[in-house]
């Protein structure tokens, strides 16, 4: 025999309960100063005895706004699971929103599917904003984000941003290569190996211009691209050592890729730092907890998020768009912390050829 489902109790329950109309009770629902004391003590009452819960619709209609932001994520889901640089920026999304009535929404939009999907609810006005986490995968996305009429911060950089429709939020790829080379450099680098992620990040051109443009003639004329990804690094690790080209140092795109450069240095006897130095880029766990430990660029996602949440948070309000730049810094582990006599008299050398 099935069991009925309890009703549910509605405003007009609360309103018989406590002994006034209806549109007293959506008043105190909506914190309207124009309810006495005594009426609002009574409609609060009621609302407990009753059981009653405003609906995230009625809610909506009566204060304007959905009270939840989208995080859109245009890669594939499992890119969301196994790249650390979305969950760090994630945490700083949701740090942000916790003291807030506002709670973050996760849309995969890697398929035409999902996109429409998506913004079929953006036009709806099912949020009040939607921070775009990896705006470098558009297929059009941007397009339609700008039609939907919905605040949109870019959680990432793009050459021709329309930063009159636009916020966005990053960290300076450029800055941070030449950070990484500055420290290469002082470290007694004389020769620069370089293996970068895709050629169509768009963070990958700018780190290469970091490179090039601190290292000059010491970094290595071919620049490598590989996948974002361990194996992807040690492929490319085991490449550059076969072409048997001089090289006491690698830059490598992101961390991950530097651990799969260290694993096949380390697989064909060389030593890090001893024999050539090797840093990353992002600062993620892994490079705490590789051996050796990993020196990285540090770069500020949790406070990348936070800086996309205040963005949105503006622009909910009428304000207009704006666009903000993180400062990443090197940090330093024992990937390239060679004693400071050795740096100085590798810098007087050239690189022997590595086989």
């Amino acid at each position: 025999m099935a069991v009925a489902r309890p009703r549910k109790a509605t405003i007009r329950d609360v309103a018989a309960r406590a002994g006034v109309s209806h549109m007293t009770v959506s008043r105190v629902l909506n914190g309207s100063p124009n309810v006495g004391a005594e009426r609002e003590r009574a409609v609060r009452e009621a609302i407990e005895s009753t059981g009653f819960i405003a609906s995230a619709r009625a809610r909506q209609l009566a204060t304007g706004t959905a009270e939840a932001y989208a995080v859109a994520l245009t890669e594939p889901l499992d890119e969301l699971l196994t790249d650390p640089t979305y969950a760090a920026v994630l945490k700083g999304i949701t740090d942000a929103l916790t003291p807030t009535p506002v709670v973050p929404v996760l849309f995969t939009m890697a398929t035409s599917e999902e996109r429409a999907k998506g913004m079929r609810l953006f036009k709806r006005g099912a949020v009040d904003a939607v921070i775009h986490l990896s705006p470098y995968v558009d297929d059009g996305m941007l397009d339609d984000l700008r039609d939907a009429h919905v605040p949109v911060v870019l959680c990432g950089q793009l050459g021709d941003l329309d930063k009159a429709a636009f916020a966005s939020v990053y960290s300076d790829d450029v800055l941070g290569a030449t950070l990484a080379a500055e420290h290469l450099l002082a470290r007694g680098a004389t020769g620069v190996a370089a293996i970068m992620g895709p050629a169509g990040n768009p963070a990958t051109p700018d780190r290469v211009e970091g490179l090039r443009r601190t290292l000059g003639d010491r970094l290595l004329p071919t620049v490598a691209h590989a996948g974002w990804d361990t194996p992807a690094g040690y492929r490319a690790g085991v490449e550059l050592l076969r072409s048997a080209v001089p090289f006491d140092a690698v830059a490598c795109g992101n961390d991950r890729i530097a651990v799969g450069v260290l694993q096949a240095l380390r697989d064909h006897g060389l030593r890090v730092p001893e024999d050539v130095l090797v840093i990353g880029f992002d600062d993620h766990p892994v490079a705490s907890s590789s051996r050796p430990h990993l020196t990285t660029v540090h770069q500020p996602f949790d406070r990348q998020g936070k800086v996309a949440v205040d963005l949105a948070a503006e622009m909910v309000a009428g304000g207009p768009p704006r666009t903000v730049v993180l400062t990443p810094n090197v940090v330093e582990r024992e990937s390239t912390r060679r004693p400071t006599s050795e740096a100085g008299s590798q810098a007087a050398t050239d690189p022997a050829p590595v086989a």
